[in-house]
Formats: structure tokens, C-alpha cells, sequence
């Protein structure tokens, strides 16, 4: 029996689903998002914890939506590119996240949003960190980020592959 397969056009399923989130620039940054997406497939190592797929896509489109209505005062570019780089960063890794963040900047010159933080969050971490743990030798935050990033992935994954 011959079966036929559609492949989905991710650029108008985001356009739409940006629609959906209250985006004005929704053909432009849907483009910019499925370029990146497509680039990322095509360059980055495969791993099986990189997901370009459509629930990645859907991950970070709430992501977006939260931060647009969160900030209203930061531009859609803006808002996209945080969001892409924030669901994103915690899983790549080596030289996979310089490529990433190399296509980032290329596709949104000039913005570079600060990352989304809970200032009392990381007070709290780093009080149980010394406190119960003993552990005082973290110059650069390092494992603060990483800590945060886990966090920030659980709120909009079911699971995560450590």
C-alpha cells in the first residue's frame, strides 16, 4: 500500500503560533526562528538531546509569549532572541554552542537581551549551596547557571536528559 508523508511548514505553523502569543512581526520572526531551526539541524552535531523539531518549536514560542507579555517594553526581536537563546543554551554544548550563538548574532545584530533571573531564586541557591553543602568555590556562577538553566527547562519540559 502506498502511503504519502508531509513534511509541516514550520515557518507558517510559527508565524501563526507567534499570531497566537500577541506578536505584531510574525512573518519576520517566524522566518528568522525556522532559519535557525533548519541551520541548526543542517550544522550542529547530532545528538539526541538536540530537538529542532516541533516541540521545541511549541517550547519556545510559550517561552516567547511569557517574556512579551512579562516585558512588554522589549522589542519582538528582542523578546524572540532571549528566548531562543535561553531554552536553548542549557542543552547545547562544546563547540555545537559557539556555532548556536555565532547563528544568534547573525540573525539578530546588535540585541543582546539580558538572560531572565530571580535574583531571590539565586540568594536562596547559594545560601543552601554553602549552607547544607559546604560548597563556597563558585568565582565565575557557573554552577548557579547551570542550576538555574535546569530550572528554567523544567518549567516548560516534562523531562530533561542529563
Amino acid at each position: 500500500r502506498p502511503i504519502t508523508v508531509m513534511v509541516p511548514d514550520f515557518q507558517l505553523i510559527i508565524e501563526n503560533m507567534f499570531m497566537g502569543e500577541g506578536f505584531l512581526e510574525s512573518k519576520a520572526l517566524g522566518l528568522k526562528f525556522a532559519t535557525l531551526y533548519a541551520l541548526n539541524k543542517d550544522l550542529l552535531s547530532a545528538s539526541k538531546k538536540y530537538d529542532w523539531g516541533m516541540r521545541a518549536i511549541k517550547s519556545v514560542l510559550v517561552v516567547a509569549g511569557g517574556f512579551k507579555r512579562g516585558d512588554p517594553t522589549m522589542t519582538e526581536q528582542a523578546v524572540l532572541m532571549r528566548s531562543l537563546r535561553d531554552t536553548n543554551v542549557a542543552k547545547i554544548e562544546g563547540d555545537d554552542l559557539k556555532i548556536f550563538m555565532g547563528l544568534l548574532r547573525d540573525l539578530f545584530p546588535g540585541i543582546d537581551p539580558p538572560r531572565a533571573r530571580d535574583p531571590e531564586m539565586e540568594q536562596l541557591l547559594v545560601k543552601v549551596m554553602e549552607e547544607d553543602y559546604g560548597y563556597t568555590n563558585d568565582p565565575d556562577e557557573y554552577l548557579l547557571l547551570k542550576i538555574c538553566q535546569l530550572i528554567e527547562l523544567l518549567g516548560i519540559r516534562h523531562c530533561v536528559f542529563l
